[in-house]
Protein backbone atom coordinates (compact mmCIF):
# COMPACT_ATOMS: atom_id res chain seq x y z
CA UNK A 1 0.00 0.00 0.00
CA UNK A 2 2.76 2.37 0.67
CA UNK A 3 3.89 2.16 -3.07
CA UNK A 4 0.76 2.88 -4.43
CA UNK A 5 0.24 6.49 -2.20
CA UNK A 6 3.83 7.28 -3.24
CA UNK A 7 3.03 6.82 -6.97
CA UNK A 8 -0.56 8.36 -6.08
CA UNK A 9 0.93 11.46 -5.24
CA UNK A 10 3.60 11.50 -7.70
CA UNK A 11 0.79 11.16 -10.51
CA UNK A 12 -1.03 14.30 -8.71
CA UNK A 13 1.86 16.41 -8.56
CA UNK A 14 2.73 15.54 -12.43
CA UNK A 15 -0.58 16.37 -13.56
CA UNK A 16 -0.76 19.63 -11.74
CA UNK A 17 2.22 20.74 -13.71
CA UNK A 18 1.18 19.60 -16.62
CA UNK A 19 -1.61 21.93 -15.92
CA UNK A 20 0.31 24.99 -14.84
CA UNK A 21 2.54 24.67 -18.13
CA UNK A 22 -0.41 24.12 -20.50
CA UNK A 23 -1.79 27.57 -18.90
CA UNK A 24 1.25 29.81 -18.86
CA UNK A 25 1.53 32.13 -21.18
CA UNK A 26 3.57 31.89 -24.38
CA UNK A 27 5.57 34.74 -26.32
CA UNK A 28 3.99 33.73 -29.56
CA UNK A 29 0.62 35.43 -28.40
CA UNK A 30 0.69 39.41 -28.79
CA UNK A 31 -2.95 39.81 -27.55
CA UNK A 32 -2.42 37.75 -24.17
CA UNK A 33 -2.49 40.58 -21.40
CA UNK A 34 0.18 38.41 -19.30
CA UNK A 35 2.54 40.09 -21.50
CA UNK A 36 1.88 43.16 -21.82
CA UNK A 37 5.10 45.50 -20.84
CA UNK A 38 5.37 48.46 -18.60
CA UNK A 39 5.26 50.83 -21.84
CA UNK A 40 1.34 48.91 -22.39
CA UNK A 41 0.69 49.37 -18.78
CA UNK A 42 2.04 52.77 -18.64
CA UNK A 43 2.00 55.08 -21.17
CA UNK A 44 4.26 57.74 -21.78
CA UNK A 45 4.50 60.73 -20.21
CA UNK A 46 3.05 63.50 -21.87
CA UNK A 47 5.70 65.89 -23.32
CA UNK A 48 6.28 69.23 -21.82
CA UNK A 49 5.34 72.07 -23.69
CA UNK A 50 6.21 74.72 -20.98
CA UNK A 51 8.93 76.96 -20.88
CA UNK A 52 12.56 75.05 -20.33
CA UNK A 53 14.07 74.99 -16.77
CA UNK A 54 16.81 77.26 -18.62
CA UNK A 55 14.83 80.10 -20.40
CA UNK A 56 12.62 80.44 -16.56
CA UNK A 57 15.60 80.72 -14.90
CA UNK A 58 16.98 83.62 -17.33
CA UNK A 59 13.23 85.32 -17.09
CA UNK A 60 13.27 85.17 -13.48
CA UNK A 61 17.12 86.55 -13.13
CA UNK A 62 16.33 88.97 -15.45
CA UNK A 63 13.20 90.04 -13.13
CA UNK A 64 15.55 90.32 -10.73
CA UNK A 65 18.29 92.38 -12.01
CA UNK A 66 15.40 94.93 -13.41
CA UNK A 67 14.16 95.27 -10.05
CA UNK A 68 17.24 95.91 -8.37
CA UNK A 69 17.38 98.44 -11.07
CA UNK A 70 14.32 100.26 -10.20
CA UNK A 71 15.48 100.32 -6.59
CA UNK A 72 18.75 101.85 -7.46
CA UNK A 73 17.38 104.58 -9.45
CA UNK A 74 14.50 105.34 -7.31
CA UNK A 75 17.17 105.19 -4.13
CA UNK A 76 19.32 107.83 -6.10
CA UNK A 77 17.10 109.83 -7.23
CA UNK A 78 17.34 108.81 -10.83
CA UNK A 79 21.21 109.13 -10.86
CA UNK A 80 21.88 105.69 -11.74
CA UNK A 81 19.80 103.60 -13.90
CA UNK A 82 20.04 99.68 -14.91
CA UNK A 83 18.29 97.76 -17.47
CA UNK A 84 19.23 94.03 -17.69
CA UNK A 85 18.24 91.90 -21.04
CA UNK A 86 18.70 88.35 -19.55
CA UNK A 87 17.91 86.63 -22.95
CA UNK A 88 19.59 89.15 -24.99
CA UNK A 89 22.86 88.93 -22.43
CA UNK A 90 22.83 92.80 -22.38
CA UNK A 91 22.54 94.92 -19.75
CA UNK A 92 22.73 98.98 -19.65
CA UNK A 93 23.89 101.31 -17.27
CA UNK A 94 23.45 104.80 -17.05
CA UNK A 95 25.14 106.85 -14.22
CA UNK A 96 25.20 110.79 -14.03
CA UNK A 97 23.40 113.75 -13.19
CA UNK A 98 24.60 117.56 -12.68
CA UNK A 99 22.64 121.17 -12.95
CA UNK A 100 23.21 123.75 -14.87
CA UNK A 101 26.23 124.22 -13.98
CA UNK A 102 27.96 120.96 -14.01
CA UNK A 103 26.67 117.83 -15.83
CA UNK A 104 28.52 114.54 -15.96
CA UNK A 105 26.62 111.14 -18.04
CA UNK A 106 28.27 107.55 -17.95
CA UNK A 107 26.52 105.61 -20.47
CA UNK A 108 27.51 101.77 -21.25
CA UNK A 109 26.26 98.66 -23.14
CA UNK A 110 27.33 95.61 -22.06
CA UNK A 111 27.00 92.32 -23.58
CA UNK A 112 28.09 88.93 -22.00
CA UNK A 113 29.57 86.04 -24.17
CA UNK A 114 32.08 83.89 -24.55
CA UNK A 115 33.28 84.11 -20.40
CA UNK A 116 33.56 87.39 -21.34
CA UNK A 117 31.65 91.30 -20.66
CA UNK A 118 31.97 93.66 -23.46
CA UNK A 119 31.64 96.63 -22.68
CA UNK A 120 31.12 99.94 -24.76
CA UNK A 121 31.26 103.59 -23.31
CA UNK A 122 30.10 106.72 -23.66
CA UNK A 123 30.94 109.59 -21.72
CA UNK A 124 29.07 113.39 -21.28
CA UNK A 125 30.58 116.20 -19.63
CA UNK A 126 28.73 119.87 -19.30
CA UNK A 127 30.77 122.63 -18.07
CA UNK A 128 28.45 125.82 -17.78
CA UNK A 129 26.64 125.20 -21.23
CA UNK A 130 29.79 123.64 -23.22
CA UNK A 131 29.21 120.22 -24.09
CA UNK A 132 32.19 117.35 -24.63
CA UNK A 133 31.52 113.98 -25.75
CA UNK A 134 33.90 111.19 -25.70
CA UNK A 135 33.04 107.83 -26.94
CA UNK A 136 35.76 105.59 -25.11
CA UNK A 137 36.88 102.29 -27.06
CA UNK A 138 35.44 99.06 -26.78
CA UNK A 139 36.71 97.17 -23.60
CA UNK A 140 36.19 93.60 -22.79
CA UNK A 141 36.39 92.07 -18.93
CA UNK A 142 37.16 88.65 -18.56
CA UNK A 143 38.11 86.19 -14.87
CA UNK A 144 41.83 84.94 -15.27
CA UNK A 145 43.52 83.15 -12.67
CA UNK A 146 47.76 84.10 -11.67
CA UNK A 147 49.55 81.44 -9.36
CA UNK A 148 46.00 80.69 -8.12
CA UNK A 149 44.81 84.33 -7.41
CA UNK A 150 41.80 85.50 -9.08
CA UNK A 151 41.88 88.51 -11.24
CA UNK A 152 39.83 90.37 -13.47
CA UNK A 153 41.13 91.34 -16.44
CA UNK A 154 40.69 94.47 -19.05
CA UNK A 155 41.50 94.33 -22.77
CA UNK A 156 41.13 97.97 -24.14
CA UNK A 157 41.87 98.25 -28.01
CA UNK A 158 44.08 101.26 -28.28
CA UNK A 159 43.78 101.15 -31.69
CA UNK A 160 40.56 100.84 -33.59
CA UNK A 161 40.71 99.62 -37.58
CA UNK A 162 37.81 100.52 -39.08
CA UNK A 163 36.89 100.62 -42.60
Amino acid sequence: MGRTLVLAILVGVSGSAVADEAAAPTLTDPGDDALLTLDHKWPAVPEDHSTPMADRITDHLTDWGNHVGGEVDAWSHHYAKLHVDGRGRRAQLHLGGGNEHLELNFDSNWLFADGKAYAKVHLELAVQGHRFELELPDMDVSHDNYHGEGLVQVNVSVLERRF
